[in-house]
């Protein structure tokens, strides 16, 4: 109850909150406790993604036999071309042209023709590379489809619509392949689809229906942690105002659940707060921690773009020498000129100029990558880091690849750079808002401040820990609420009766 003996605007404040705190918990303590259950299991289990590295591995080497022909009306000689990157596709080396001016191609460089369509046959020769022994299992077309519960982001829109294909193994993959490019975009397995269903998919609110109007599940998200917010720091408020009463000779005037709500909640009030704060602030609700993107960067670094016929002769070069174990070869511009990034089936990377030669990134490379990422201040030359940073550090599963070079220039914007140490291309930058965004949300929500609290075994100690104290406040809080709902209920029957 509020405390007596203050003034009455006071009390009424007081008791407004306690009325506050007592219903906003009937309306989303159940949904509390949902998101402490499913964050242990995202813990152990993420939400599924394809691996870059894991797609090269399943992708045939490069034929170079009767290419590289890139037809006139695919890519006039005078014009520019941007990003093309050049890999087998069902049995033929094909080229996926991406152009800020124009639509993306898909490019046969045997006939030098555009692809319309991926056939579903083209399809399911990609899907059929996902298994170890093509001549025992086949994979399955289940559908082509906009999007499911597993291909709702919109990073996938590109790609619609998608084959699904059941791969037919023992894990009960399914595989994703893209209608536009051909190239795998999405597999799951049996487990990741059942702990997902308890995991990430409650925990985000991503619900298929829900998450495919993103502007909508944006809101719902955004709302939904503001009343936790709101719920979570009344009630820490309440219980310490409770606790500093110290009527009667206790130190709190409760008994049973409300007690042990109120234990659990002065003990573990502010990680509940502390998670449902930085889980808000992932969606960076009205731009705040919002970084700015880096593509200026990128295409500054890039310089002129070659030309069409420049780009065909440097195919027709490579080709020339038939590189073996190639999958992949990427077009990697720096300072205008004309490099490639090729990547082998072992993961191995290397840069290639024009003429088909290794290229390693150099000190020539770097002062001008320096030169034009220093903004309107002195700068630092890249240094060539091998060892993980505040900023640029993997938590388990979600990795940053090393050695890579940083830049940080001597400025007042303090932005850090982190260059790729083969195509010598921006990999991430962290400006203001994006180090914002990584003490607040991902220090905050995953306990990742330094190297030492997220490795593990001792990372998951303190996580279940916490979890657990975090969660015994909200299903207390959520028993309590539901109590009183039904005795309200009961008490209503009563005197109706």
């Amino acid at each position: 109850m509020p405390p007596e003996g203050q003034p009455r605007g006071y009390r009424a404040v007081i008791r407004l909150l306690f009325l506050l705190h007592r219903y906003l918990g009937i309306a989303v303590g159940a949904l509390m406790v949902t998101w402490c259950v499913s964050g242990v299991v995202m813990m152990y289990v993420s939400y599924p993604t394809l691996d870059e590295n894991y797609r090269l591995r399943h992708l045939a080497p490069i034929s170079w036999n009767g290419c590289c022909a890139i037809g006139y009306e695919v890519q006039p000689d005078g014009a520019t071309v941007g990003d093309f990157r050049i890999e087998m596709l069902h049995a033929r080396p094909t080229l996926y042209l991406r152009n800020s001016r124009a639509p993306a191609r898909l490019v046969d460089l045997i006939t030098g023709s555009l692809i319309d369509a991926i056939s579903p046959t083209q399809a399911a020769s990609v899907a059929a590379s996902y298994i170890p022994d093509p001549q025992l299992l086949a994979p399955r077309l289940l559908g082509l489809i906009a999007y499911d519960q597993w291909t709702v982001a919109g990073s996938f829109d590109a790609d619609r619509p998608l084959y699904h294909f059941d791969l037919g193994d023992r894990q009960r993959t399914e595989l994703y392949v893209s209608s536009t490019t051909g190239h795998a975009v999405q597999l799951t397995t049996g487990r990741e689809r059942f702990w997902n269903w308890l995991g990430a998919v409650p925990h985000w609110l991503y619900f298929a229906q829900l998450r495919h109007k993103a502007a909508l599940w944006s809101q719902v998200v955004i709302v939904t942690s503001l009343i936790g917010c709101f719920l979570a720091g009344t009630g820490l408020y309440i219980g310490v105002l409770q606790l500093l009463r110290r009527t009667g000779g206790h130190w709190s005037p409760y008994r049973g659940f409300n007690l042990w709500h109120h234990i659990a909640g002065l003990l573990f009030g502010c990680f509940a707060l502390t998670w449902v704060l930085s889980g808000l602030l992932s969606m960076n609700p009205w731009g705040w921690l919002e970084g700015a993107s880096a593509q200026p960067e990128r295409t500054l670094l890039r310089g002129r773009d070659p030309s069409g016929a420049r780009a065909q002769a440097a195919l027709q070069a490579l080709a020339s020498t038939h590189p073996a174990n190639l999958v992949s070869i990427q077009i990697a511009p720096l300072n205008g000129r004309l490099y490639f990034v090729a990547v082998s089936g072992a993961d191995m990377r290397w840069r290639l100029d024009e003429d088909g030669n290794a290229a390693s990134l150099n000190d020539a490379d770097l002062a001008y990558i320096a030169e034009r990422l220093k903004g309107s201040g002195p700068t630092d030359t890249a240094q060539l880091i091998t060892h993980e940073e505040t900023y640029y550090f993997s938590h388990h599963l979600d990795g940053a690849p090393l050695p890579v070079y940083r830049l940080a220039p001597r400025d007042d914007s303090r932005t850090l750079y982190y260059i790729d140490p083969v195509s010598g291309g921006l990999i991430v930058k962290f400006d203001r808002g994006a180090q914002g965004y990584r003490w607040w949300h991902e220090g905050l929500h995953r306990i990742d401040f330094f190297p030492a609290l997220r490795a593990r075994p001792q990372w998951d100690a303190l996580m279940l820990i916490l979890m657990t104290g975090v969660t015994a406040t909200c299903l207390t809080g959520a028993y309590l609420g539901y109590r009183r709902l039904t005795r309200a209920k009961t008490e209503a029957s009563s005197t109706a009766i």
